[in-house]
């Protein structure tokens, strides 16, 4: 599979898929950021202590910065 954002220009392998959109990504075009993740626990939550890691395109990451 090919990274969608270099198909026009080159063919690039692709290492990930966006979380949001589920394009491919190359390296390039992969921004990877910690995500909090909490669970339910009894009435209330619990958040874990170590991070998930959450993968997206560039476009989605532009879009969900803006809000």
């Amino acid at each position: 599979m090919n990274c969608y954002d270099c198909t026009p220009a080159g063919n690039a392998a692709a290492v990930a898929i966006c979380r949001n959109c589920g394009a491919a990504l190359c390296h390039q075009h992969a921004w990877s950021a910690p995500q909090t993740v909490t669970r339910v626990q009894g009435v209330g939550q619990s958040t874990l202590p170590d991070p998930a890691r959450r993968i997206v395109c560039k476009v989605c990451r532009g879009a969900t910065q803006s809000m």
